[in-house]
């Protein structure tokens, strides 16, 4: 840029040479004050010259190109590895929460029918005292086979005559006297099972077992406020129960569970002999029967008609119920039955 002072000096040596007629044309314009510069600049179709592309502002960003779509892929089809309960195929299965509880307690133990044992000397926890000697003893024994002589089945001939009592009192004696642990095994799918009453109708139990071999009957056992004292419950597959009990998948894994607990004694609550043939099922794969006999109401043809349809098992205990005791000396009745 010209300083002021120059300026001037440059402004008063163009008028004197445009005075003298020194400069002409164009380049006397460009000095003329007030006038703009112009460039006569011919077309181009005469000169045969390409126009000149207009120049982009240099500040301006040239927009950006547009993405090129990508064309969706179809989700990828996974095989179909798990099973209907929820298991990995060759794994260990996953616990189901909506199984039932994972305990119950002393409330719904007495709802089941058991008695109060903090009377430990009442008639009737004397009288189970009595009964559970000779089981202990068929049991864990000396001659006792593991696996085999710690399944006791308790049934009956007919319904109504106290087996589920007897079962869940026997239970829960056996496990307060702290030498053995019991495992309550519900196979009657009735619904009039204790474990209806126990709140564990819709746990998984014993029948899922056999529906499902994959499945592990560790996570299906409940606990109980006794601390040896577990229960087994029926299952959710009772609509197949008569099904699942005639395989030979039943039969192997009652045989497994007396194996896989060879320290606890197993008791299996059967229904009535005469109702269903579950417990001529079971007979020959457990090593005791306790069959409960109701008092003035049990016939005897019916008590051997029921014995019969059992006698594979070696040893059965037959226990009187309901009996009116008229001396505060006696207990109970009670007596045993050995088939040939």
């Amino acid at each position: 840029m010209i300083p002021p002072k120059t300026s001037h000096l440059v402004e008063r040596v163009a008028e004197r040479l445009l005075r003298s007629g020194a400069l002409e044309g164009s380049a006397a314009q460009l000095l003329e004050p007030g006038q703009s510069p112009r460039i006569d600049t011919p077309p181009a179709a005469e000169t045969g010259a390409q126009p000149r592309p207009v120049p982009q502002p240099v500040n301006e960003i040239p927009p950006a190109p547009r993405p090129v779509p990508v064309p969706e892929m179809p989700p990828l089809a996974m095989p179909a590895i798990v099973d209907s309960v929820g298991t990995m195929p060759g794994l260990d299965p996953v616990p189901d929460l909506a199984q039932g509880p994972a305990t119950i307690d002393a409330v719904a133990l007495e709802r089941g029918g058991m008695v109060d044992w903090s009377r430990t000397r009442s008639r009737i926890s004397e009288e189970f005292r009595l009964v559970q000697r000779q089981i202990l003893r068929s049991a864990f024994g000396p001659g006792a086979e593991p696996g085999f002589s710690n399944l006791l089945m308790v049934t009956s001939a007919r319904p109504g005559e106290g087996k589920s009592f007897t079962s869940v009192n026997l239970a829960g004696s056996i496990a307060r006297q702290g030498d053995h642990h019991v495992l309550l095994v519900d196979a009657d799918s009735k619904r009039d099972s204790f474990c209806y009453s126990l709140g564990l109708a819709e746990a998984r139990g014993l029948l899922d077992l056999v529906a499902n071999p994959k499945l592990d009957p560790a996570p299906l056992i409940v606990k109980t406020p006794i601390e040896r004292l577990s229960i087994l419950p029926v299952g959710r597959e009772r609509e197949r129960s008569a099904e699942l009990f005639s395989t030979k998948e039943m039969t192997r894994l009652i045989q497994s569970l007396g194996r896989r607990y060879a320290d606890r004694l197993l008791i299996l609550d059967a229904p009535p002999c005469l109702s269903t043939s579950d417990p001529a099922v079971l007979a020959p794969v457990v090593g005791q029967i306790m069959f409960v006999v109701e008092a003035d109401r049990t016939q005897r043809d019916e008590v051997e008609a029921s014995l019969d349809l059992i006698q594979a098992c070696p040893t059965i205990t037959l226990v009187l119920n309901k009996q009116q005791i008229s001396s505060r000396y006696t207990f109970g009745a009670y007596s045993s039955y050995y088939s040939s």
